[in-house]
């Protein structure tokens, strides 16, 4: 008789992983990556209740349908705006990096889908078109105020043609993480392939739950029939 077991300590690994990212916390993916032939940004996420983080009380719009302005851009740097554009009656503060990266200036999109989003890091309105009017929205983000915290954020903005060569984008990866004031939670900038948002805690209950059953079938023994 031959029975045949395997390690469980290798089996209970990726349940472990799938409940770490289950338990993550709120916060807002922005992806900028090449989609095709095409130049495309994408925010998912969401935010909790409660955590929409100090407002400046500033009303904000892009006034266009997704933009796009890379760190090194001399007239207006560092601002993502994507989804239908939508007057926000609020900005709200970030702390972190002065941008994301890239040279290049892209608006409006060629499509857009979505809540409105936008993102103004610290070196926005900094360059050689400085406009001390807009100087409140520096260091600022807004979401449409259709949006309930708590719910799934979705946005996106598509340029056509363009790509991360021709804006400029040439660290990929997370290249910046913002903190929204008030909160525990952030937004985060990847450039190139997206990145998969947090396991639904369901999801990961339900991985840890099928792990645990593949562990009981493996734990018990195998017979072999004797060969003739």
């Amino acid at each position: 008789m031959h029975c045949k077991r395997i390690s469980l300590p290798l089996l209970a690994v990726p349940a472990a992983l799938l409940l770490s990212q289950g338990q993550a916390k709120a916060v807002l993916y922005i992806n900028i990556f090449n989609d095709g032939p095409n130049l495309k940004v994408t925010v998912n996420g969401s935010i909790s209740p409660g955590n929409r983080g100090t407002s400046t009380a500033a009303p904000t719009a892009c006034g266009i349908n997704g933009s796009l302005t890379g760190q090194g851009d001399p007239s207006d740097p560092s601002t993502i705006c994507t989804g239908n554009d939508v007057l926000s009656s609020f900005g709200n503060i970030i702390g972190g990096p002065a941008g994301f990266g890239g040279n290049g200036s892209l608006f409006p999109a060629s499509s857009v889908t979505g809540f409105s989003f936008q993102f103004y890091p610290l070196s926005y309105n900094t360059g050689t078109a400085f406009n001390p009017v807009f100087e409140q929205y520096k260091n600022t983000y807004a979401l449409d105020p259709s949006y309930v915290l708590g719910q799934t954020f979705s946005s996106s903005a598509t340029f056509n043609g363009k790509s991360l060569a021709s804006e400029g984008f040439t660290a990929t990866g997370l290249v910046g993480t913002w903190t929204i004031v008030g909160t525990s939670e952030s937004i985060n900038v990847f450039i190139g392939p997206p990145v998969p948002g947090p396991l639904p805690l369901l999801g990961a209950g339900a991985a840890f739950g099928w792990s645990r059953r593949l562990r009981k079938r493996i734990a018990a023994p195998v017979s072999t029939p004797p060969q003739a």
